[in-house]
């Protein structure tokens, strides 16, 4: 059953807070559908965390696998097909959209028993799947090292530059009118619980509106103030290492995962091979790149490959994701208020994610209802 809230009886003022996937999507959205006056309120610039140093790796795999979000998983999948052959046609970016092949390696039996359920989940969802020796599997894909003694060989997630996607997305929303503000929102008008609503920006000025659409990632915890409750999300910080490409160096030619210690080897199309990753929880909003990176993954991916080391590694980049509190995303509605919306909570599947909260946000705001069934992540399940 679909998610059906009162409809606002005005749909021609919308202001989004944050200039992430999430708002960005939102924004193009809510434009298709037709919205004219759709202002994105930025404060550091789009793209310019987790959305900008994202994988990009469009799989639900790698984060929670709560049944309910699983299930939400081939609606954004089939959404990012279309933004693949939409989005550059309409705005000259290419954002990288690409289907490489992923080998789950394994090297023991924990890694090897995760493996394997991993592929038959796969395979009684219809997919393909294919388990393979670490022979076989270093005869597809010659970076493997010796240690490797297994593989599930898969070709069913896709990727992109998550930064491109969210600059392409935007942009496209911005040719449909929509509008970028650069600014901090410090607070919402003391009259969000009528039929106006406002955004109160640090410099003093306010941004009216008929909804609000909170999309601000880890920040989100900001804005329990304004609403009375708290966001349950709290900031993870994640890091990433990247690869020289070109010359001596080449792209691998397909994702290695380490089943048993973790540690991922992700090339792109568009972009420098990544290395990843780190999920440090209790860090607060700390941002700044760290030796714990390089300590963390650099062991991880050798196990996969003797090419990698620190030699190969060009630099690397931090950002904050938001980690909810019960691994599900809070999307939807605002408790208690008939105009405010979340959008947050997606933990490291923002990108992936991204199409069907956009949609689903500009649904529940011009129609009422979302087309698909998103009561899983439902925001209404945040404790007032």
């Amino acid at each position: 059953m679909a998610i059906i809230v009162q409809r606002p009886t005005s749909t021609s003022r919308v202001v989004i807070v944050g200039g992430g996937v999430i708002g960005c999507m939102t924004a193009y959205y809510l434009t298709r559908a037709g919205v004219s006056d759709v202002v994105v309120v930025e404060r550091e610039g789009v793209a310019s965390g987790a959305s900008g140093y994202s994988a990009g790796m469009l799989t639900p795999y790698s984060g929670s696998n709560d049944p309910g979000l699983l299930a939400l998983s081939s609606a954004s999948l089939e959404l990012h097909a279309e933004l693949a052959e939409e989005l550059p046609a309409v705005t000259g970016i290419d954002h990288g959209y690409d289907m490489v092949p992923y080998l789950r390696c394994t090297f023991a039996e924990s890694g090897y028993n995760e493996a394997r359920k991993f592929m038959d989940d796969r395979v009684a969802d219809g997919l393909e799947a294919e388990w393979l020796t670490g022979e076989e599997a270093r005869s597809v894909c010659d970076w493997l090292s010796d240690e490797v003694e297994g593989a599930c060989l898969t070709s069913i997630e896709p990727s992109v530059d998550s930064r491109l996607l969210t600059k392409s997305v935007l942009k496209a929303a911005e040719m449909g009118g929509a509008r970028l503000v650069d600014g901090e929102v410090v607070g919402m008008d003391s009259r969000l619980r009528g039929n106006d609503v406002g955004v109160v920006l640090a410099d003093g000025s306010t941004i009216e509106a008929d909804v609000v659409v909170l999309a601000m990632g880890p920040w989100s915890k900001n804005a329990s103030g304004w609403l009375g409750y708290e966001i349950p999300v709290e900031p993870q910080k994640g890091e990433l290492l990247y690869m020289y490409t070109g010359g001596d160096h080449p792209k691998p030619p397909m994702t290695m995962h380490n089943m048993d210690d973790g540690g991922v080897i992700f090339p792109r199309r568009l972009s420098p091979t990544i290395l990843g990753a780190t999920k440090e929880d209790g860090k607060g909003y700390d941002r700044e790149p760290s030796e714990y990176a390089w300590e963390f993954i650099i062991p991880r991916v050798q196990r996969l490959s003797q090419r990698i080391d620190r030699s190969v590694v060009s630099h690397q980049t931090a950002c904050l994701r938001p980690m909810p509190l019960d691994g599900k995303p809070y999307v939807g509605l605002a408790p208690g208020w008939e105009n405010v919306y979340i959008a947050s909570g997606h933990w490291s599947e923002g990108v992936h994610y991204g199409p069907l909260t956009g949609k689903s946000i500009a649904e529940l705001i011009t129609d009422g209802e979302t087309s698909t069934d998103i009561s899983a992540i439902d925001a209404g399940r945040v404790e007032l």
